[in-house]
């Protein structure tokens, strides 16, 4: 959201020392208690509603603008404006609140924009690559290993691109993959990939607004509704909830056919290009600079 309304971004957040200090390295400017002094618009992201709602009143008793980000209604509606771009959201019957309701309004990096271009000019490499991006946490590392193993034995030559996230700790050495350390997003990874392995977080939004043929993997049972819906237009193919060895099978095999059958790729690759088209942070931007009578950028 910073990079869509062209500001820094100023922080109070929620979580320990790990958390802070990726914030801090990402750009963010910390604050334990923002003054509100000066502040056009309040965005909050709580799934929280107790610990949103008490910003949203300080917001409020300031004069000043709010907006929450909320997942499959998952927030406090106590705003001005309202936002969940999941893939499943249906505007709420009788909403008292303005809202920005589905896929329109997934909260993604704009930079999928210009990626999405260069991706429809990108020519096949000679070696296919393959990417896979579980999500953030210590998960990735126990993950990764059967199913680097499995594609790496039904696609042979294949390069394979592991996304570390932000799990600490030592990483396995693994012979068929290398690790990729990308703090700042993922975007030109997809661009640079054939498939993408994914579980059911931002990325999945991320390589379908990319045009990257998908195969889907929960890692954690809050991603199934997101996963199912995705499978459901077409837009990814759902292998199915880790750590199941029939799911590595499934993910394996999804993604040997994929790299085999271009007729398949572009199918699910043009389905997740109609399903998101990765605008939603810029129409989001556009209504918060409203609602806080700020120059349209």
């Amino acid at each position: 959201m910073a990079r869509a309304l062209a500001v820094r971004p100023c922080v109070s957040m929620r979580g320990g020392a790990g958390a802070r200090h990726t914030a801090g390295a990402l750009g963010f400017d910390l604050a334990d208690r923002l003054e509100l002094a000066g502040v056009d618009v309040a965005i909050v992201d709580d799934p929280s509603p107790r610990h949103a709602e008490a910003w949203l009143m300080r917001a409020r008793r300031a004069g000043i603008a709010t907006a929450t980000i909320h997942d499959l209604g998952v927030g406090s509606p106590m705003a001005d404006l309202v936002v969940d771009g999941h893939v499943s959201t249906q505007p709420p019957l009788g909403a008292t609140v303005a809202g920005l309701y589905g896929p329109r309004f997934a909260i993604l990096d704009p930079r999928v924009v210009v990626a999405r271009a260069r991706r429809r000019k990108r020519r096949r490499l000679a070696a296919s690559r393959v990417l896979i991006a579980l999500g953030g946490g210590a998960h990735v590392v126990s993950l990764v290993r059967p199913l680097v193993r499995e594609i790496a034995r039904r696609c042979p030559g294949v390069r394979i691109s592991i996304a570390a996230g932000f799990s600490g700790g030592a990483r396995p050495s693994l012979a068929a993959a290398r690790w990729i350390d990308r703090p700042d997003g993922l975007v030109w990874d997809l661009v640079r990939s054939d498939v993408a392995v994914v579980a059911g977080g931002v990325t999945l939004y991320e390589a379908c607004a990319v045009g990257i043929p998908v195969v889907a993997v929960s890692v954690v049972p809050a991603q199934r509704t997101a996963i199912e819906a995705f499978a459901a237009q077409g837009a990814a193919i759902d292998a199915g909830a880790l750590p199941s060895q029939l799911v590595v099978d499934r993910a394996g095999a999804a993604v040997d056919m994929l790299l085999d059958d271009r007729v398949a790729r572009d199918r699910i690759s043009a389905a997740g290009r109609r399903l998101i088209d990765g605008r939603g942070a810029v129409r989001f931007a556009a209504r918060l600079r409203s609602l806080a009578r700020l120059p349209i950028a």
